[in-house]
């Protein structure tokens, strides 16, 4: 997400889990509007109104870009998940472009199914998400994982699409796409010119590629290159 300078005070970092691709925390100072870009990750989010009502919201995969509202004195903690890793009482099929509500009890406390959990913090995530993983909650699935690899598998490949899109929401070849995207504005940013990035990552032509980052990540690739210092969420 673009950030409003100013208006958002921010923390980001890896996590030590092998579930979990990146952790963020932030605090908004005023009023502000963020894009969330297709990333391949569904997110766990906690989510405090104005420092107070507590929200925790399981969302699912995006395939387009998507404005997020936030107003002064909310705060917010989002887990994200690596795209192999979901929980099958929600699966990516039931919750790809929208947010699902897990029921709070206080505010420090919420359910997911039968299981109640405390709400983690920045910096002890990784027990909270090994205490998911010990109830069963969350599952690294292995076809998605290979299929992200490249490895030859025993499933045919419409097998693979069909089982990759219950799984993250999305089919294989869209997540595909999403990646090239992400890649592409990832070369513009260090200065290749658009036609020789096209033809780098195998776009059939600069038209492709600029269709391509439009649909995914909201921009040309002059606004791209335009802007290399941007920060992406």
């Amino acid at each position: 997400m673009p950030l409003s300078e100013g208006t958002i005070a921010e923390e980001e970092r890896a996590a030590d889990s092998p579930l979990v691709a990146k952790v963020r925390q932030a605090r908004y100072a005023g009023d502000a509007r963020e894009v969330a870009l297709p990333d391949g990750s569904w997110d766990l989010l906690f989510v405090r109104r104005g420092g107070g009502r507590l929200m925790v919201i399981q969302t699912g995969q995006i395939a387009a870009p998507l404005a997020v509202d936030s107003q002064a004195g909310d705060e917010m903690l989002t887990i994200a998940f690596k795209p192999e890793v979901y929980m099958p009482r929600l699966p990516g099929r039931l919750t790809f472009n929208q947010g699902v509500a897990c029921p709070v009890e206080d505010d420090r406390s919420f359910w997911i199914g039968p299981d109640r959990f405390e709400v983690p913090s920045f910096d002890n995530v990784e027990q909270f998400v090994s205490a998911l993983s010990r109830k069963g909650l969350l599952e690294r699935d292995p076809v998605v994982s290979r299929a992200l690899q490249g490895v030859r598998q025993r499933l045919d490949e419409r097998s693979i699409q069909r089982h990759f899109a219950e799984v993250t929401g999305l089919g294989l070849k869209a997540f595909q796409q999403i990646a090239r995207a992400h890649e592409a504005a990832r070369l513009l940013r260090l200065g290749q010119a658009p036609s020789q990035v096209a033809a780098e990552l195998e776009f059939t032509d600069q038209a492709h590629l600029t269709h391509s980052l439009k649909r995914f990540l909201g921009q040309t690739p002059r606004q791209i290159a335009r802007d290399p210092g941007a920060v992406q969420r």
